[in-house]
């Protein structure tokens, strides 16, 4: 009766120990910065950056630009560098603070009067007739040199909507965290066909911008699988040295060309309107009057970053 207890009472302290194990979840250190503020101190490094390659790139002026948001959240350097490090071995709590962010920078990308068509060509596709974003991963990717998190793959199976001659077009958003050495990411796209034959595009990534990769199939050939993935380069760094690499806005978009149909984008210079005719003799229309352009937008990052109090560095 005693032993029997005795186990009794050694399972019950055992499953205690194992309920507080699952039910404590592991806290970020006192030492770094926390997420909330992470979050701020990135969208105002990200709205430094953007004024940075706005008016000119160079080493000096970005750490410039840096230093200023370190000093309106009374930051220091070593701390902001040492979170960043935290963070990205622990990628999960850094892809929740990106999820956020995009859309904050999503937002201040409308303020200042970028486009639905700037902001992402096929960003609100899901199937519209012989269009249709096929990507089903995540729109947001945060990649790092080391494995496992240093690449993204994809491996899509084609089914009966695809079609003969579909063009495939992957764009995303680059937007690279560095601490020193050089920006380096790969990107490629590869597509094999009912006949195996397989074409397959690269691109490297070296800088902040919008990216695309496009594939077109020709008129008689049918897609039967496409494969692709992304990859953060290491290069000659110590591990101390922080590298990130964000993607945003990732789409895949499948669109039907029709046969004769051009390969490249409309271009409204280019199409003129067919000549008429009276009695025979050929008819020019009259041009209409050019209209007015827009107004450009009166909302920068340097309007963005001094709203934020973020010095304007020279």
């Amino acid at each position: 009766m005693k032993s029997n207890c005795t186990k009794f009472i050694t399972l019950s302290c055992l499953f205690t120990v194992l309920m507080l194990f699952v039910g404590c979840k592991p806290s970020i250190p006192s030492d770094i910065i926390q997420p909330s503020e992470m979050e701020d101190m990135l969208y105002d490094y990200h709205l430094s950056m953007a004024m940075v390659n706005q008016t000119g790139f160079s080493d000096v002026r970005q750490k410039a630009f840096k230093l200023a948001v370190m000093k309106k959240y009374d930051v220091s350097e070593e701390k902001f560098d040492a979170s960043l490090l935290y963070y990205m071995r622990h990628t999960d709590k850094l892809h929740d603070i990106y999820e956020d962010l995009a859309k904050r920078l999503e937002n201040e990308a409308r303020a200042q009067g970028a486009s639905e068509s700037e902001l992402s060509q096929y960003g609100d596709i899901t199937s519209k007739g012989d269009t249709t974003d096929v990507w089903r991963g995540n729109r947001t990717l945060i990649l790092s040199p080391y494995a496992p998190v240093d690449r993204e793959v994809f491996d899509i199976k084609a089914d009966t909507a695809y079609h003969k001659g579909d063009r495939l077009v992957l764009s995303f958003d680059s937007q690279f965290i560095v601490q020193e050495g050089m920006r380096n990411a790969v990107v490629v796209l590869s597509v094999t066909y009912a006949n195996d034959s397989i074409n397959t595009q690269y691109q490297q990534i070296s800088s902040d911008s919008h990216q695309t990769l496009t594939i077109d199939s020709g008129d008689s050939l049918r897609i039967k699988h496409i494969r692709g993935y992304f990859l953060m380069l290491k290069g000659q760094q110590p591990t101390t040295t922080f590298k990130l690499l964000i993607l945003r806005n990732i789409h895949l978009v499948r669109m039907h060309v029709r046969k004769g149909e051009s390969t490249t984008p409309n271009d409204s210079v280019n199409n003129q309107d067919p000549i008429r005719t009276i009695g025979g003799a050929p008819v020019t229309p009259t041009p209409a009057p050019p209209t007015p352009d827009a107004a450009p937008p009166t909302r920068t990052p340097s309007d963005a970053m001094r709203e934020r109090g973020i010095p304007n560095h020279p």
